[in-house]
């Protein structure tokens, strides 16, 4: 409603020393077939719970951050035990990190995620379920799973978007966000058309180039510098 900064998400780049600038859509695919993902999941977890230390250790407000959990880590006995420990190291409260977890994980084996998922959330950290609406779902299965967030898929947002207002299913979906008292944030905004839209169905958060391109964390400090700047002139005037 303020289009004020209240988190961000953890992303991968690799930067290789031959090949230069790789997105992840080349290296993911080959690291989830290769086993890899759940190692470098673990150094994403680690390195976004040791900004967030660092952060808090130097009075920034203490946001949350958002980490993706592949389906490989799901079947590892000890997801939940990795997880803790990490943010015991670095201090911090489990509601911090975001655990995000794609859409069609759910359809693979959903007493071992709905059993996961369930401790996980008693340990104190935040479920999302990321990609929803980008063609896995079904009411059913939004029903059963334990979860905190809804992350609407960016090609769903923007199909959603370019329909009428009284056409298509997104303040359907809103409404039912609402009543199973899931938070929504929508991925992938771009313009402010798409914004005000997503503001008129009540959408809770929005994030996309509309706001920033994926930057360091050293770039992300300066926009919550900027943030607090900002806030401060707009109290004292």
């Amino acid at each position: 409603k303020d289009e004020a900064l209240v988190g961000a998400e953890a992303l991968v780049r690799w930067n290789h020393p031959v090949w230069g600038f790789l997105s992840p859509a080349e290296f993911i695919p080959l690291f989830e077939k290769n086993g890899f993902i759940t190692r470098l999941d673990r150094f994403v977890w680690e390195k976004a719970c040791a900004v967030l230390h660092d952060w808090d250790e130097r009075g920034y407000y203490p946001i949350s951050v958002s980490v993706n959990v592949s389906r490989a880590d799901i079947y590892n006995e000890d997801l939940a035990d990795t997880l803790v420990k990490i943010i015991e190291k670095y201090d911090l409260a489990p509601s911090r990190l975001h655990l995000e977890i794609t859409e069609s994980a759910y359809t693979e084996d959903p007493g071992q995620i709905i059993e996961t998922v369930s401790h996980l959330r008693e340990l104190g950290f935040v479920i999302e379920m990321d990609d929803f609406g980008s063609g896995y779902s079904s009411l059913n299965m939004l029903n059963q799973m334990p979860i905190d967030i809804l992350k609407l898929d960016m090609t769903f947002i923007r199909s959603e978007t370019a329909k009428p207002a009284d056409q298509g299913v997104l303040q359907f979906i809103m409404e039912l966000a609402r009543r199973m008292h899931l938070s929504v944030v929508a991925e992938g905004v771009e313009t402010k058309e798409q914004l005000d839209r997503l503001g008129e169905t009540g959408c809770d958060y929005v994030q996309g180039y509309y706001f920033a391109r994926p930057m360091p964390a050293g770039d992300f400090e300066r926009l919550m510098r900027d943030q607090i700047s900002s806030r401060k002139k707009s109290l004292s005037s």
